[in-house]
């Protein structure tokens, strides 16, 4: 058992922090604009700045997918045969369809969290110093390890967008079962629908927070 939550842990970990990282990025990229004041001359153009972020965030949205098709694919492919138990693959169960399936939701969690760390921050300084703090976010859904969460009492991560995805492919790659569990496409819809909607909020959020 300690063997299956050490393998968890591990795998929570790297989904978790590809995203995080790739949020981080769009972060500076979004202050780097604030600092140098350069949204007022984008906002005169057709695209206008708010197109401009809105591409921007895109972009980091499909980086962050590359990146957990990589990820995961990459380890299944390579190492599936190291992360097994009793000689079963973990990776077993997760078909190249869940894994772009996860990937496609779980994406959204960058361009989400570049773009609150932008608005709370006044410049790069202040942005370094959220994403530190942010960390713990992306760390959250590691808590889905412990025997605590296994049951209705995962929910209560449920506020964290990154926690749907990331029990999602959970639940494929450590089928145990619970009354509380919800099926993979389950989890993901509720993922997918919750994350846009704070995406979206975290877009408005943004352009109203920055001056230009």
């Amino acid at each position: 058992m300690a063997m299956q939550m050490a393998m968890l842990l591990f795998l929570v970990v790297i989904l978790t922090f590809g995203g995080f990282f790739l949020a981080a990025m769009g972060t500076f990229l979004l202050l780097e604009h604030k600092d140098e004041h350069t949204l007022s001359t984008i906002a005169v153009t057709p695209v206008g700045a708010g197109g401009y972020i809105r591409f921007k965030m895109a972009y980091i949205y499909l980086m962050s997918v590359l990146s957990n098709i990589v990820v995961l694919l990459g380890t299944k492919v390579l190492a599936g045969e190291h992360y097994s138990i009793g000689g079963v693959s973990l990776f077993d169960n997760l078909s190249l369809a869940h894994i772009i399936s996860y990937a496609l939701i779980s994406a959204l969690f960058a361009p989400t969290l570049a773009l609150l760390q932008a608005a709370f921050a006044k410049n790069k300084v202040e942005g370094f110093a959220f994403i530190k703090g942010t960390g713990i976010v992306a760390l959250l859904p590691a808590l889905l390890v412990l025997q605590t969460f296994h049951g209705a009492k995962q929910y209560l991560l449920g506020v964290f967008p990154n926690f749907w995805p990331t029990k999602a492919v959970m639940l494929k790659l450590f089928p145990i079962p619970a009354s509380a569990n919800l099926s993979y496409p389950l989890y993901l819809i509720i993922g997918g629908i919750y994350s846009l909607l704070i995406l979206i909020a975290a877009y408005r959020f943004f352009l109203q927070k920055t001056q230009y």
